[in-house]
């Protein structure tokens, strides 16, 4: 979860506003992704869009 924070504060710092990603719905990675404040978007049959706010 530290290495996700760094990057979004870099991200941020850099003058990005938003940051996204695209992750399988069977990973056990979206309960992080959600954790750390990204939101589902959209989705098709196998992965989520996700979206956060910086």
């Amino acid at each position: 979860m530290e290495m996700m924070r760094r990057m979004l504060e870099l991200l941020k710092s850099q003058g990005w506003k938003w940051a996204s990603l695209s992750v399988q719905k069977a990973n056990y990675a979206v309960r992080m992704y959600e954790a750390a404040g990204f939101r589902t978007v959209d989705e098709n049959a196998e992965e989520y869009i996700m979206v956060r706010e910086l």
